[in-house]
């Protein structure tokens, strides 16, 4: 996996980027303490799995600010943003990037390690854990990295996927036993896959892929606590 960590303050980069080495899930640590430096690597045709990015250079969200660019042109890239100001994570509810983690400085070591081993696992040359279930009688295997969200239909259960609408006989409280910790049930008819959130507002849950599912008013709160902690660091 590459990996690039940015941040302007160099002691707290060699840090991180010793955390990250010393996990032994990185094939390649690249380091930037210059924000244009990072961009023109980008520029130059390097990619990255994962960039671990401080919020603050010096002036509000200028990391937000290059995460957005980095969306841009690198759609796939996962972004954790880090930072020393926890009040700072409203943010990131806001910021049009592909958000996988948020980590609180100083850096956790098990949450750095649990970040990172949620991207790796969803890189194309890795084991694809999937959600079994059986449609006409038939077994059918859908990786869990593919579903966007799961919604009750009556009698049957729709699974919204990157290429398709699954529709099964099954109820939502059976397949919400057979799922890991990155689905919620925002909604009494509705699971989603927090790693496919973009942002959260009052009424709705706005998906990577554009769509929107609805979050009931008396789960609000707790879907934005379930999603800061899965994304590595609760609310204060």
């Amino acid at each position: 996996m590459e990996i690039a960590i940015c941040d302007d303050i160099n002691p707290i980069l060699k840090e991180i980027e010793e955390q990250v080495k010393s996990l032994g899930i990185a094939d390649n640590v690249y380091a930037f303490s210059n924000l244009d430096t990072f961009l023109f690597s980008i520029d130059g045709g390097k990619r990255y799995d994962a960039v671990l990015m401080d919020i603050e250079w010096g002036e509000k969200a200028a990391g937000i600010d290059v995460a957005a660019e980095l969306y841009r042109l690198c759609p796939e890239t996962k972004i954790i943003y880090v930072t020393g100001h926890i009040e700072l994570s409203q943010h990131i509810f806001l910021n049009r990037s592909n958000l996988s983690g948020f980590l609180s400085k100083p850096i956790d070591i098990g949450l750095l390690q649990a970040n990172l081993q949620k991207i790796a696992d969803t890189l194309p040359y890795a084991e694809q854990p999937s959600l079994v279930l059986r449609q006409k009688g038939a077994p059918i295997s859908i990786p869990f990295r593919d579903i966007f969200f799961i919604e009750s239909q009556g009698q049957t259960v729709e699974i919204h996927t990157t290429e398709e609408t699954i529709t099964v006989y099954e109820s939502l409280e059976n397949i919400m036993r057979s799922l890991p910790m990155e689905f919620f049930q925002c909604h009494k008819s509705c699971i989603v896959n927090m790693s496919k959130i973009r942002r959260i507002q009052s009424g709705d849950i706005h998906l990577k892929n554009g769509e929107r599912v609805p979050v009931s008013r008396a789960k609000i709160n707790a879907t934005k606590e379930a999603y800061v902690s899965f994304m590595g660091q609760t609310f204060e």
